[in-house]
């Protein structure tokens, strides 16, 4: 793999750790609110969520336009975090329907 993409992707790993586990934790968790609560229905949310903020992408990066609140960056850094959410969410259930805990 090339060495500046392979620092990129460890790069925004660690700011998307940062984010999920830092600031926005704090922000959704400070009640003591468990993540399935804010996915009732957590593959049909989570999948709205990710296609959200693909389109989002695919706007800014069609156009010559900065944004005025959420950078190109921000967008990318939270679709990597609703695919990581997500996975979590998806083996979570895969866990508990194949009995393990």
């Amino acid at each position: 793999m090339n060495s500046e993409i392979e620092w990129r992707i460890k790069k925004v790993t660690k700011e998307c750790d940062k984010i999920l586990f830092g600031s926005k934790d704090d922000d959704y968790n400070s009640s003591g609110i468990d993540i399935l609560d804010y996915y009732p229905f957590p593959t049909e949310g989570l999948l709205h969520d990710i296609n959200r903020k693909t389109k989002r992408l695919i706007s800014l990066m069609g156009s010559n336009v900065k944004p005025k609140n959420e950078s190109i960056e921000d967008n990318f850094k939270d679709l990597i975090n609703y695919a990581r959410i997500g996975y979590a969410i998806y083996k979570h259930f895969e866990g508990i329907n194949n009995g393990e805990t």
